[in-house]
């Protein structure tokens, strides 16, 4: 695990300041929810954090430790995308053990790891299978395991529900969210959706125009926004949502 710190970030391309000012910190074992609408800079500060992109100004550290100019293999980041990027010609087993291929494990140890973390996923009997063959629910959760499997000090997760029928989000949000308290990672979750962020995330930076809003936990974030933006764009019916990390 690491302590995240951004501070003072800003991304600029060419006239467009896509990130203005950010700063915010993660704790170790912590989940953080970025929130906000189609392009208020959550995923380019997402993509700073992993390495992706260069701030034009401002610093990331992990750990008190600089990487504002580490190259994103050097991070020992884990990443899970939306559209889930799986290999097609290999078995759900090979993708998840691929990250640990590339670090020289050996073949034994990396598909012992792959089967541990299939297996606390609940999709170990598929570990043989393409993945093309999988639902959406089931190819999130060998992305999520591939993450996972180079036991990275952050975890980052970019809309990672997008997609996904409304019944089967549900389930996995419960699923997914006990599965981070149970790894005690420290992450990023970058969603648009804010029911997903109430209940994935131990608090919440909620975006707007580049800039945070609010950074508090899902009941500070409800209960008292601090703009009316925040007010506005986490109106949610909350007695009808189980905050399980209130």
């Amino acid at each position: 695990m690491a302590r995240i710190t951004l501070d003072s970030i800003r991304k600029r391309y060419g006239e467009t300041m896509a990130v203005d000012g950010v700063s915010l910190t993660v704790d170790d074992g912590e989940i953080v929810g970025v929130l906000g609408p189609s392009g208020c800079g959550k995923t380019t500060t997402l993509r700073t954090v992993a390495g992706f992109e260069t701030p034009t100004a401002g610093t990331v550290a992990f750990d008190g430790r600089e990487v504002t100019n580490v190259p994103p293999e050097d991070r020992n980041v884990g990443l899970v995308f939306q559209e889930y990027a799986l290999f097609d010609n290999m078995t759900v087993r090979e993708n998840v053990a691929f990250g640990l291929k590339m670090r020289g494990i050996e073949k034994t140890a990396r598909d012992e790891r792959a089967d541990e973390l299939l297996d606390l996923l609940d999709i170990g009997a598929m570990a043989d299978r393409d993945p093309t063959t999988l639902s959406g629910g089931q190819q999130q959760r060998v992305g999520l395991a591939r993450a996972l499997a180079i036991e990275p000090n952050v975890l980052l997760l970019d809309e990672p529900m997008t997609g996904l029928d409304a019944k089967l989000k549900a389930r996995l949000r419960e699923e997914v969210g006990e599965l981070l308290s149970d790894l005690d990672v420290t992450g990023l979750y970058v969603t648009h959706d804010q029911e997903e962020a109430m209940l994935m995330c131990d608090r919440i930076a909620v975006m707007k125009g580049g800039r945070i809003e609010q950074v508090g936990t899902p009941r500070e974030i409800y209960e008292s926004p601090a703009t009316e933006f925040v007010s506005e764009f986490v109106a949610l019916d909350a007695p009808d949502l189980p905050f399980v990390r209130w």
